[in-house]
């Protein structure tokens, strides 16, 4: 009968044979490197998106100059972003409020339903200079609306805390899935 290893001298040897097939910690240039967001990774992929952005918010004017429709509508430019694919498409915002130094915002994507994702790596494009604001995370509801909340500078709560869910949203947005198939 083999004597009862003490639980202390188990643990040892498993922390020591852990430690023995770790792979080498990160160093610092390659933790900067990985905290950095995409926008700065690949600048010319980010300008060509945020290209191509600017002409659908022209596309979506003329198409809102329909004077049969009831409804004051502004859709949010969006650009849905794979490896192997963009796809130009539209957003509806559903809820924006901004309380504090808390955006809630509820959007719904005018896109197929083959290319929606459980969940999307929102970035927010300012409209006006076409700059990054931020990057959140958005997530499907079960009714197929998308959802995030994200703290907001000083300088963008001044701006966006008087907007209603009527008006024309100060921002595009680019959105990547979170399954790393960007």
């Amino acid at each position: 009968m083999k004597p009862q290893l003490p639980v202390e001298q188990l643990l040892r040897w498993r922390l020591a044979r852990a430690e023995a097939e770790a792979p080498p910690a990160p160093r610092g240039a390659q933790l900067l490197e990985l905290a950095r967001p995409w926008w700065e990774t690949w600048p010319e992929r980010f300008q060509t998106l945020v290209g191509r952005l600017s002409q659908l918010d022209v596309a979506y004017g003329h198409a809102m100059a329909d004077p049969r429709r009831t409804s004051v509508e502004h859709p949010v430019p969006v650009m849905i972003v794979r490896d192997s694919s963009e796809t130009e498409s539209s957003a509806r915002v559903l809820y924006f409020n901004v309380r504090g130094e808390q955006l809630r915002l509820r959007f719904q994507l005018n896109a197929s339903p083959d290319i929606s994702d459980p969940a999307y790596e929102a970035t927010f494009v300012s409209r006006s200079t076409s700059k990054p604001l931020f990057s959140s995370s958005a997530q499907r509801s079960a009714n197929g609306d998308y959802s995030l909340t994200e703290g907001l500078s000083g300088e963008l709560v001044d701006k966006w805390s008087s907007l209603k869910v009527t008006d024309e949203m100060p921002f595009r947005l680019i959105l990547r899935p979170l399954d790393g198939s960007t």
